[in-house]
């Protein structure tokens, strides 16, 4: 018997599990003719939703494979710690008590050894990480022990092997002050050789972003009280590039190289006329801390970036403060860094930089064309962006490289004669201008297109027109940007064909990467390419096949060159010395299309003229064409024949490979918040690797899950990537492996001693019928009358796009009336994968009903194994089971269906809406409402979005201490108008206050209700304090723009003063006064406000720094002033306004501590002319006095001041009258 068993792979994944060997699912190369015969659902490894971490001895651990989110087990747990927190609202009220409480602990999450994590989900809501105390354990074979369980426990174990996390003092309150469930984003790659581990180098993008390297927050202001986070768009907490560079590290640890791209902006693709200079997003817009600047001009002279759809097309240039910072950074984490000058054309249609070109080619005026284009040092030209670079480098402590720029094809090949190119001699001259500012121990050079670097051919004239400069001495390498293309495929009959059953085959495109199209030959036109014409590169002439082949790079690095100026060879060679420096890919990359590689340059962006897909592409998107094309690039320079050490200096032909390109952005929040980034759109099929790397490659996975079987499995014929694979309980490896081989469309079988992986068959026999053995019986069709073909199927597998939850796709035919598959997978895809599956999977249990048992000689079965290819009757099959029991027959499957290119759909995972504190104001006002003996500071604060705010106060930073609590944010704004100082509590109902205003609204009051305490503004006064005004009338005149109408000056105790325009408006939504001291009445102390739950060190508190006059405290303003005139002199009466309980006609105020004091003084203008304290509220100024105080006697400038003192001897505001009237 010839079919397979998978009796070999009856062990379990994960532990042993007592189920029979026999028991297995048996035969995989005709999975569909059994899937015929089972029930309708059929489970794979187990979905379990969103998984709850609980604790539970002896449970198994999950393993996983590329990404998934796991739950895992609570290992360890701490007592819980509670903190308490004292708070009091006025002197006069007890204390309050809260508490919280915090806990510390681990959990389990996987099998170990992992990459790393990423997200992570408390209560299934994403977890906002800022201020959050973990370690990560990977589950290596030698870690230690957790510092803090050893603290606690004593001894402890290494959990060697698991990887896990540990939470230290863990806040629970927002999760109701119990241990929240979390569920972890885990990476982990099968051990092998795989794309991830071949990289080692890469271009850090997008080298346009105001801030997009900044290793610090940053923020935007907007308005009064609105604002959002620059540098801040993830859960993790901390800036955006921190958390790239850490995904990096994870997905691609063996990086060493990194090139950091910078942007300036082209005006013109006229190099005469062309500017670079640095961009900016808008010509206004309020950053802090750090504020925007390059080169020494401020966001008001720089470029300001055209707009589409009312946003910018690009960001803006990165500030030299966050590309200085970036640098110190990268070199901190042990990366060599080179500097890379970018020129992104914001001119009509948004081209490609290469294309800057002169109209005077061939001309004198071509030479002075390139001259203005390279311009001065402190002109808008390459030599200043390039100049300003190294002096950025030089800041940041050194980098390891610097180019002088890159792909301008359209510059570099300018002639102002028929053999000069004034462009190659100016980045010699600008060569020796870098090395004099950066020294000898940083590297450069410049990055040529791949097209240009070997030289310029146009008709008869080939030359190597960059050789003086790659011969230069102040150049150290020849720079490439390299995008060869590796395939010419297309859909049905092409010559390819021939040579590969598909375009990812690893094979096929390593023997492209020097043959092929570039090498081999090309295509004279685009009709050739149409019909594959393909016309020879070969010099018949003098036989140097290289020099006119892009692909030759060793061919060029290793001979003399010869320059032909017209067809004529000189006999001199170039100054170019054969292997005498090494080649260095600086870019080299392939868009995740379909048919990439067919044209690896090409991309696809709306705004830009340049924007294609590949010749002969659907435009889908493809991740394994991209995979495909870097794996094979990578594998054949790491090969040491291809790749030959230099005898000049030792060292390899090709010293690096930089992949473009790496993102500060991080995975997945780019590219799921395209409100935030407009290039977002541009990844589906773009040269990103967030994202696409950290998945398993199908062959390591394949093998990683025989081994822990025990078995040996042939996956030399595997392609392709599996984004994730969770096994949570253990399963026999049969039931592991078989929904990876279905979904790769892949079957496993018996060849000899051993199991093979086995794709589409690369051979087809025909199976004629004077093979069978009775030409009389027809062939028989298996079970077609047991057979019901399914007309529907419910796939069930984790969401790739939406943070893992369960997606169920169904998939339907056009047939009704069969039953409907329900099939669990354990695999992490995105719906369109999921769908495409579905589909596939459906189509295949439809035509079981096809396969036909055949009655065949002995000869004829010896001939077959299971798994071959065999044309019968015209149709195709593969041998799905050969048996010789009684009579040798055949069973016939049909083919498989081919994996199909799934289409980008937009992502839909959940993201953080990350706070930022915005506004903190301490307001000294007196005590008003219902406590009015409070005389404390009042607390306001606004933060987008708000969701409270604490504040915190001390004598310095350590020892600060919870003063209270804002739960409602303060509407902010400003006067629109000046406004001169009223009369005390006196209403003017004509008088009107225009303010603008932010987070509040206003309404019109009936009278009663405004002289109950309704409708109150704080205002601050050109005195320099806050006055409290009430109103009757609110109109909106305008957008966030009032008219206040009927006013109360000077409100509660609060004086009037005069107001500026501008003048800051507060609307309290509640009156939160601080917990002080009256010791700390008088002293200097720090005030801290930041996001409530993240403690005083948190990041984007506010601080002031303030002394608490206690101007609340101060006794009121006497009111009712009188003065009658006397013959012995004035009788000065008035009335004493008490701070509280003064309200009442009933009776007389009660004086504060049986007190009363008050303070005369006599002005004549500003001069004081005598003070007098007096007990009781009234006073005879006597005639004598007068006489000598007031010689001349009364004028205009004559007046009083009449203020109440309080037993501390503080003086209140005073009662102002005339002593003339």
């Amino acid at each position: 018997m010839a079919q397979l068993t998978l009796s070999t792979l009856g062990g379990a994944l994960g532990g042993p599990v007592g189920a029979a060997i026999g028991g297995l699912i048996g035969n995989a190369i005709d999975r569909t003719l059994i899937n015929g015969l089972s029930p309708v659902r059929q489970v794979r490894p187990r979905l379990q939703g969103v998984r709850v971490a609980a604790a539970d001895q002896g449970a198994p651990m999950a393993q996983v494979y590329g990404r998934g989110r796991v739950a895992g087990t609570v290992l360890w747990s701490a007592r819980l710690k509670e903190n308490r927190t004292r708070t009091r609202a006025s002197k006069s009220t007890p204390q309050t008590e809260s508490f919280s409480y915090s806990l510390s602990f681990a959990v389990g999450l996987c099998e170990g050894p992992i990459d790393g994590i990423g997200r992570i989900w408390a209560d299934g809501q994403l977890l906002d990480q800022t201020g959050l105390s973990y370690r990560l354990y990977r589950g290596e074979a030698d870690q230690m022990p957790d510092p803090l369980i050893s603290a606690i426990e004593g001894d402890a174990p290494a959990y060697r092997g698991l990887a896990y996390l540990v939470f230290e003092d863990l806040p629970l309150a927002a999760f109701g002050n119990r241990p929240p469930n979390l569920s972890v984003e885990v990476f982990r790659r099968p051990p092998g050789e795989g794309l991830e581990t071949l990289i080692d180098g890469v271009c850090l993008i997008p080298g346009a972003g105001e801030f997009v390297y900044a290793t610090t927050h940053n923020a935007v202001r907007e308005g009064l009280s609105g604002a959002r986070w620059e540098t801040l768009n993830t859960a993790d907490g901390r800036p955006d590039f921190l958390v790239s560079l850490d995904q990096l590290e994870a997905h691609l640890p063996n990086v060493k190289r990194v090139n950091l791209i910078i942007s300036w902006f082209g005006d013109s693709l006229e190099a005469g006329v062309c500017r670079l200079r640095p961009g900016v997003e808008q010509a206004i817009k309020r950053t802090e801390p750090e504020v925007w600047s390059v080169a020494g001009i401020g966001r008001d002279a720089a470029h300001l970036i055209s707009t589409q759809d009312g946003r910018p097309v690009y960001g803006g240039t990165p500030s030299d403060a966050s590309v200085i910072a970036a640098i110190r950074l990268l070199k901190q984490r042990g990366y060599e860094v080179t500097l890379v000058p970018f020129i992104l054309m914001d001119c009509e249609g948004f081209p490609w930089r290469g294309r800057i070109i002169s109209a005077h080619n061939l001309t004198p005026q071509a030479a002075l064309d390139v001259d203005s284009f390279f311009g001065t040092a402190d002109g808008w030209g390459l030599r200043r962006f390039v100049r300003h670079l190294a002096e950025l480098a030089v800041a940041a402590g050194g980098v390891d490289a610097l180019l002088l720029g890159s792909e301008l094809r359209g510059i570099t090949t300018l002639r102002s004669d028929a053999v000069t190119y004034p462009a190659v001699a100016a980045f010699k001259a600008l060569a020796a201008d870098i090395r004099a500012i950066v020294g000898p121990q940083t590297k450069l050079s410049y990055a040529a297109d791949w097209s240009e670097y070997f030289g310029h051919h146009v008709g008869t004239h080939a030359v190597f027109h960059l050789d003086p400069l790659w011969a230069d001495a102040n150049i150290d390498f020849v720079g490439i940007d390299w995008y060869a293309p590796l395939t010419d495929w297309r859909d049905g009959v092409h010559l390819d064909a021939a040579l590969a059953q598909t375009p990812y085959d690893p094979d096929y495109l390593r023997s492209r990467v020097r043959g092929g199209e570039g090498f081999d030959w090309f295509y004279a036109s685009q009709a050739d390419r149409d019909g594959q014409v393909r016309s020879p590169i070969a010099d018949g002439a003098f036989g140097e096949d290289w020099m006119f082949r892009p692909k030759d790079i060793h061919g060029w690095w290793s001979h003399l060159h010869h320059d032909r100026p017209a067809g004529v060879r000189q006999a001199t060679p170039t100054a170019w010395v054969p292997q005498s420096k090494p080649v260095r890919f600086i870019e080299y990359g392939c868009g995740a299309i379909d048919k990439g590689p067919n044209a690896p340059n090409l991309f696809v962006d709306p705004k830009s003229s340049e924007s294609a897909i590949p010749p002969y592409s659907s435009g889908a998107r493809d991740d394994r064409a991209q995979r495909s094309y870097l794996m094979a690039l990578s594998q054949f320079y790491a090969d040491p024949a291809h790749n030959p050490l230099s005898s000049v200096y030792g060292g390899p032909m090709l010293s690096g490979m930089e992949v473009w390109c790496w993102d500060a952005r991080p995975y997945p929040d780019f590219p799921q918040r395209n409100a935030v980034w407009g290039d977002a759109g541009n990844w589906r099929t773009g040269h990103w690797l967030n994202g696409r790397v950290g998945s398993a490659e199908a062959k390591a996975l394949l093998n990683a899950l025989a081994d822990q079987a025990g078995v040996t499995l042939d996956v030399s014929a595997v392609e392709g990537v599996i984004d994730g694979y969770v096994i949570e309980q253990p399963i026999t490896a049969a039931r592991a492996l078989e929904p990876l081989l279905s979904y790769l469309g892949l079957d496993l079988c018996e060849r000899g001693h051993g199991l093979k992986v086995i794709g589409a068959p690369t051979a087809e026999v025909v199976l004629s019928s004077d093979a069978l053995a009775d030409h009389e019986r027809e062939p028989v069709l298996a079970r077609r009358e047991m057979i019901e073909a399914p007309s529907a199927l419910t796939l069930r597998c984790y969401d790739l796009d939406r943070d893992y939850q369960v997606l169920a796709v169904h998939a339907r035919s056009e047939v009704e009336g069969g039953p409907t598959m329900q099939l669990d997978l354990g695999l992490t895809l995105s719906a369109a994968q999921a769908r495409a599956f579905a589909r596939r999977t459906l189509s295949e249990a439809r035509r079981v009903r096809e396969a036909v048992t055949l009655d065949v000689g002995p000869l004829e079965l010896l001939r077959f194994e299971a798994g071959d290819a065999v044309r019968f009757d015209g149709r195709p099959y593969r041998i799905a089971v050969s048996e010789d029991a009684e009579r040798p027959t055949l069973t016939l499957a049909p083919l498989p269906e081919p994996a199909v290119v799934i289409p980008y759909e937009p992502s839909g995972g959940t993201t953080v809406s990350r706070a930022l504190l915005t506004g903190f104001w301490l307001l000294d006002l007196p005590p008003f409402g219902a406590d009015e003996r409070n005389g404390r500071p009042v607390l306001a604060a606004t933060a987008a979005p708000f969701s409270g705010v604490d504040i915190y106060a001390g004598t310095s930073a350590s020892t600060l201490t919870l003063r209270g609590r804002v739960d409602q944010a303060a509407g902010v704004g400003t006067t629109l108008q000046s406004l001169p100082a009223g009369q005390v509590a006196k209403w003017n109902r004509p008088a009107c206050l225009d303010i603008y205003l932010e987070n509040a609204t206003l309404q019109t009051r009936s009278e009663a209700d405004v002289l109950s305490g309704e409708n109150f503004i704080c205002v601050w006064g050109a005195g320099g304090e806050w006055e409290i005004i009430q109103f009757l009338r609110a109109q909106m005149i305008a957008p966030r723009q009032w008219r206040l109408g009927g006013l109360l000056r000077g409100q509660w105790g609060t004086q009037t003063q005069p107001i500026d325009e501008g003048a800051l408006v507060i609307v309290l939504p509640e009156v939160v006064r601080a917990d002080v001291l009256d010791a700390e009445h008088g002293l200097p102390r720090l005030w801290r406000a930041g996001l409530s739950g993240f403690g005083a060190q948190a990041e984007g508190a506010i601080d002031i720094e303030t002394v608490w006059t206690g101007i609340g405290l101060r006794p009121r303003a006497p009111v009712h002033g009188r003065i009658r005139r006397e013959a012995e002199g004035l009788h000065v009466r008035w009335i004493r306004c008490a701070r509280y309980g003064g309200d009442s006609l009933d009776y007389e105020p009660p004086l504060e501590d049986g007190y009363e004091a008050y303070r005369l003084r006599f002005y004549q203008g500003t001069d004081l002319r005598r003070e007098v304290e007096v007990t009781q509220s009234a006073f005879i100024y006597g005639s004598d006095s007068i006489a000598t105080d007031y010689p001349g006697g009364f004028d205009a400038l004559s007046r009083v001041e009449i203020a109440q003192k309080d037993p501390t001897s503080r003086v209140g505001l005073a009662l102002e009258m005339s002593l003339s009237a």
